[in-house]
């Protein structure tokens, strides 16, 4: 019986298409990735941010405003004081302020202006706006929803809110016991109720909160039924410098 003869197999001019239509199929994506770049939605970066920042969180809790995967550590999960954010804070925090004292507006009736420093941004409103007259809670409902809207997404960008009430000091009632009660103890309660207000987020935590209060001598609102008139709160967002 004769040997078969092994037929040589001819060779494929034509693998460069694969490797082509793979080379043509990742430049495709990188051009549509690109586009989508282009096209900024300041809500949906806002997003897209939170989430990468959710899964590389050290704890997987999603509480990265101050600290993350690359802060040090030390010990048994002990994570070290809180670092720099790097965000900018007369960029993309600035817009999104901006658009949510548009808002403000609207609910309020009154515009307010922004005011950055080297490391904060902030704003100054009627402490009226926020509370019913002589109430100390809780926070009036239509700005309840636009506050905590505004600090969520503000704290994607800052890491520490402080907020601090001025008010002249009148008398305006007598407690219980028969004794004076000013405005200035008033807006301590007032200063209490929005510290639970931002603690209740659970993106906030206690060491990320500061409180203070002043009184100011002159100025509108000198009279005990006018008081409120020349009361304010000045809340500020900033980042960390270092831990407290």
């Amino acid at each position: 019986m004769g040997k078969k003869h092994k037929h040589e197999e001819h060779v494929n001019h034509e693998r460069w298409l694969v490797s082509f239509a793979d080379m043509m199929t990742l430049l495709f994506a990188l051009f549509v990735v690109l586009y989508a770049m282009s096209m900024t939605d300041l809500e949906k970066m806002q997003q897209l941010k939170q989430s990468v920042q959710w899964a590389f969180h050290i704890e997987g809790e999603g509480k990265t405003k101050d600290e993350g995967i690359f802060s040090q550590q030390s010990g048994a999960g002990h994570v070290s004081d809180a670092v720099v954010l790097v965000t900018s804070q007369k960029g993309e925090m600035r817009e999104f302020l901006k658009n949510q004292l548009l808002d403000y507006e609207e609910i309020a009736g009154r515009s307010l202006q922004i005011s950055p420093t080297d490391d904060a941004m902030s704003f100054t409103a009627p402490i009226s706006d926020f509370f019913e007259p002589n109430t100390r809670y809780p926070v009036k409902r239509e700005i309840a929803g636009w506050f905590e809207q505004t600090l969520v997404g503000v704290l994607t960008y800052a890491s520490n809110i402080q907020m601090l009430i001025k008010m002249p000091e009148v008398p305006i009632g007598k407690d219980p016991r028969g004794g004076v009660v000013t405005s200035v103890d008033l807006c301590i309660e007032r200063l209490k109720t929005l510290e639970r207000f931002v603690l209740k987020l659970p993106e906030v935590r206690e060491s990320m909160v500061e409180c203070q209060w002043s009184r100011h001598e002159d100025g509108p609102g000198s009279e005990a039924w006018r008081w409120e008139e020349g009361a304010t709160v000045t809340i500020s967002f900033r980042n960390a410098q270092g831990g407290r």
